[in-house]
């Protein structure tokens, strides 16, 4: 998805039974930099600019960006190394709410 899109999504006019897109932040424990990916037809598009993933340092960097993007609530998704490895019966990730909140 590009961003324009996101923002025309998150900005644009709604009805009452709006829900904002669910955004998540993909990192895998092998990578040093971030992933922007919004839910989209129960599918995580990623978010591009010019056809291309935005990747960001930082869950500062990340976290900036959902703000100047009006972002309320986004998730840290953390996958399993040893499920990339094909090892382990546990869950393939894991979901956890990032406070966007700034002090």
């Amino acid at each position: 998805m590009q961003k324009t899109q996101l923002d025309k999504w998150i900005h644009g006019s709604h009805k009452s039974s709006y829900e904002p897109p669910k955004v998540f932040v993909i990192s895998c424990s092998d990578l040093s930099q971030y992933l922007l990916a919004v839910e989209y037809k129960h599918r995580l598009e990623p978010l591009k600019i010019n056809d291309e993933p935005i990747h960001f340092d930082s869950l500062d960097q990340v976290k900036e960006e959902l703000s100047r993007l009006g972002v309320e609530r986004a998730y840290l998704r953390l996958h399993n190394a040893y499920d990339e490895c094909g090892a382990g019966d546990g869950p393939l990730y894991h979901d956890l709410e990032l406070s966007l909140t700034t002090h």
